[in-house]
């Protein structure tokens, strides 16, 4: 039971790190959109001179240093929180990702923002400052409306996605070159990222596996295993070696077919007898 235990909290461990992992190269990636950058130089400015939650009896100088603290660390710690709810939740909806992202980063924002006004001595009058619901009213709220921007702005596609056609180009060529479905050849799981094989190369992108095969759109494909997915019109033949079963591509790639995928794989027709 012992031993049992000790893998058991080894692999939690694992788990734990990758998520993490994951969730900070997701972050990174984000804090280099120039959106982001100038989002950070503009915002602190814009309350410095709006004075909200009376920062107005500041001058303008320590009114600024005072937001671009809390807009720079709430920012970065509210991309963290979500980026980890993205990785825990990876099939509950865009929107309630947000929701759930948004009520975490206001309950321990609340307590922090309350240490930072009422103990580094920038508030000088504490019974100015707002309680405490109103702080993690104020920080769920500024998140959940961050979420919803990026959803009209980045995640249109799951909005419309039931009413969508098949003649709706797959969203995952907003994110590479390849024009046309004919061209996607497979998918694969390389650590963070996903190696798409097209007719015109290979494609490299950051994005969680499970992401990537939904931006293709529901039925335009097959997973043969956890790590790969195929496009049904680039498979030339299958290759069997022992009990182990392989799809050969027409780019020459062989790809491997799991035990819990073969029979997808068969009801697609993708199997010879």
């Amino acid at each position: 039971m012992s031993a049992l235990s000790r893998v058991y909290r080894n692999v939690a461990k694992t788990k734990a790190l990758a998520i993490l992992s994951s969730a900070l190269i997701s972050t990174l990636e984000r804090m280099k959109h120039p959106t982001f950058r100038v989002a950070m130089l503009v915002a602190p400015i814009l309350l410095a001179v709006i004075g909200p939650f009376r920062s107005d009896i500041y001058d303008f100088w320590q009114a600024l240093l005072l937001w671009a603290v809390i807009v720079w660390f709430s920012t970065a710690v509210g991309m963290v929180n979500r980026a980890l709810v993205d990785e825990i939740f990876p099939r509950i909806a865009f929107v309630n990702r947000s929701a759930i992202s948004s009520i975490v980063f206001g309950a321990y924002l609340t307590p922090i923002m309350n240490w930072v006004a009422l103990n580094l001595g920038w508030m000088r009058e504490p019974d100015l400052y707002p309680g405490d619901f109103q702080v993690f009213l104020t920080a769920s709220f500024a998140s959940f409306s961050v979420g919803i921007v990026r959803f009209y702005l980045f995640h249109a596609e799951e909005s419309v996605g039931a009413v969508s056609t098949a003649q709706t180009k797959p969203a995952i060529f907003d994110r590479i070159a390849a024009t046309d479905f004919d061209q996607i050849i497979r998918m694969t799981v390389d650590d963070h990222y996903v190696e798409i094989a097209t007719d015109a190369g290979q494609e490299r992108i950051l994005m969680r596996f499970a992401d990537a095969v939904r931006e293709m759109g529901e039925g335009n494909g097959v997973l043969t295993h956890r790590s790969h997915w195929v496009n049904p019109t680039a498979v030339t033949g299958c290759r069997k070696d022992g009990a182990k079963l392989y799809l050969l591509m027409r780019d020459g790639a062989e790809v491997p077919v799991s035990k819990t995928y073969r029979a997808r794989v068969q009801d697609a027709g993708l199997l010879s007898d």
